[in-house]
């Protein structure tokens, strides 16, 4: 078994070879921020109820991936949701089929679908709806 076969047996262990590393900052805590602390009112981050999620590859690793990011989602937001659909049927285009200009106007779609409930939830101060 090579160094590589090791520590990529399970998405667990690659997740705890990549929390071993000496780093200030990886991927996952970008996406951590995006998915939590974007939304967050909390001015104290220590009762986070993320904590689970917080400075964890393993999760960061379960994400399902476009070129464009994360797509998975855990909204109640209708709108998040259908962009996050949106996402995830331009990554089968892209990677099942080849067909990568549909895959760049799905992800195109869903940018505007969030770029649109952003501006929504801040003209309501965090209430969706307009």
């Amino acid at each position: 078994m090579t160094e590589f076969e090791k520590i990529t047996a399970s998405p667990a262990v690659l997740g705890a070879f990549l929390g071993s590393l000496p780093c200030l900052e990886g991927p996952w805590d970008n996406a951590f921020h995006r998915a939590f602390c974007d939304k967050c009112k909390a001015e104290n981050c220590d009762a986070c109820p993320h904590e689970a999620e917080r400075n964890n590859p393993t999760w960061w690793l379960g994400l399902i991936h476009t070129g464009a990011g994360p797509v998975k989602t855990e909204s109640r937001d209708p709108y998040q949701r259908q962009a996050a659909d949106l996402r995830l049927e331009a990554m089968h285009q892209r990677d099942r089929f080849g067909r990568d200009l549909l895959a760049r106007e799905l992800e195109s779609a869903a940018a505007t679908i969030e770029e649109l409930a952003a501006e929504m939830e801040a003209r309501t101060n965090g209430e969706p709806g307009l």
